[in-house]
């Protein structure tokens, strides 16, 4: 199973989940539905890996370090990920490219469903220029 989603131009706001559309999609373990655009629906006891690219910059000159986290509700059905971490100085002299990869690995006797989202965790908002995100089942 695989998808793919892109993210429209959009105000990020602190604590907030980017809301995605779908651009591809194959198989059925990995779910997205425009109702709830913010969450993708992953089937348990599988492997995933999750790739994003995000164009960002600061609305506002902001100090110290933010992070975008992958968010997993409920909590415990995959083995936490590292978040992404961006020095939000960095973010007012213009927009950046930001990358990350993850691997999803399940937890052991867990089997339910999970809905996956990114968050941004930061101290003030960011604008999303441009933003993809590929999910992909090993």
């Amino acid at each position: 199973s695989s998808l793919r989603l892109t993210g429209q131009k959009i105000l990020w706001n602190p604590d907030g989940r980017l809301p995605w559309r779908q651009r591809s999609r194959s198989g059925r373990d990995i779910c997205w539905d425009g109702r709830a655009p913010e969450h993708i629906l992953l089937t348990p006891g599988k492997t995933y890996v999750v790739q994003y690219t995000l164009n960002v910059r600061a609305v506002s000159p902001a100090e110290g370090t933010g992070r975008i986290l992958l968010s997993q509700s409920p909590c415990g059905v995959f083995a936490d990920t590292q978040p992404l971490c961006l020095p939000l100085q960095r973010l007012a002299h213009g927009p950046q490219t930001l990358r990350h990869v993850s691997i999803l690995r399940p937890c052991a006797g867990c089997g339910c469903g999970a809905a996956l989202s990114l968050v941004l965790d930061a101290q003030a908002p960011l604008c999303v220029e441009r933003a993809v995100m590929d999910i992909a089942q090993l």
